[in-house]
């Protein structure tokens, strides 16, 4: 009998000890499946430079972005204080990050072999280059949190302000500008900058002052200006040519010019 009852306990531990095993399987499968469907996102893109700290974000998945690594889907790539990110995408778009930025690579942005053709990007925060790819230009689109930017083949620059208002500098070709409370305006005026508020207003095209954002300037604000990048070996446009201090600078030649004539003898 005892030696019965012994036999009998020994086999429930060994049935509870599978049943375990069983289970903590299961749940380790589970974890792994989660784990991929984190990683299924298609590629849709290359790390064509990465200085400092760039994180790219899955979900939970943190990982340093290096010179060469891909770049999935629905991806944010994150640039730390003193970073600076280049990418390029598959179908040839180009994206310059600034420090202390923010993009999502969004749902619609996909390799060029699929059938989407829609190009879509997700920039929250920071300073942004973007230069269009190989679709039609009625395929990109990039969402900021107070402007939707429609591209038609085009290289521009985009601000998002602590306070989070939309500036979009115009390098070449033209967008169109629509803030939340859906005003529309195109951007044709290269060199010049386009205000989208958070109240939903859109500026007509200026030139960048100190007013605009307290305490940024301009270099902080379109640090690719004037740059040779890795995607843009381009220098495009000046600060100075952007800013209030050209147009004092050609006054006061203007005003030197008259003053010089009024003196000269000849």
């Amino acid at each position: 009998m005892i030696c019965a009852r012994a036999c009998n306990k020994e086999t429930w531990v060994r049935s509870a000890c599978a049943a375990s095993i069983l289970i903590l399987g299961w749940v380790v499968g589970a974890g792994i499946t989660v784990a991929n469907a984190s990683t299924t996102e298609p590629e849709v893109g290359t790390t064509v430079l990465a200085k400092q700290r760039v994180l790219g974000i899955r979900g939970d998945d943190h990982r340093q972005l290096k010179t060469g690594f891909r770049v999935h889907r629905n991806e944010l790539v994150r640039t730390g204080p003193k970073a600076h990110a280049e990418l390029q995408l598959d179908d040839n778009t180009k994206l310059a990050l600034g420090p202390d930025a923010e993009l999502r690579l969004d749902e619609f942005a996909v390799a060029p072999e699929s059938d989407t053709r829609a190009i879509a990007v997700r920039f929250l925060k920071g300073t942004l280059r973007f230069l269009t790819g190989r679709h039609a230009s009625e395929s990109y689109r990039i969402e900021t949190p107070t402007a939707t930017i429609g591209v038609r083949g085009t290289v521009f620059d985009l601000y998002i302000s602590p306070q989070g208002d939309t500036f979009v500098l115009l390098h070449q070709g033209e967008v169109e500008i629509c803030s939340r409370a859906r005003a529309c305006r195109s951007h044709r005026q290269v060199g010049r900058v386009i205000q989208a508020t958070v109240l939903g207003v859109v500026s007509d095209p200026m030139r960048w002052t100190s007013s605009l954002v307290r305490g940024v300037g301009v270099r902080q604000a379109f640090p690719f200006v004037g740059r040779r990048l890795a995607i843009d070996p381009v220098r495009r446009l000046s600060h100075r040519a952007i800013t209030d201090e050209f147009r004092a600078l050609e006054k006061g030649g203007k005003s030197i010019e008259k003053t010089l004539r009024k003196i000269s003898p000849f």
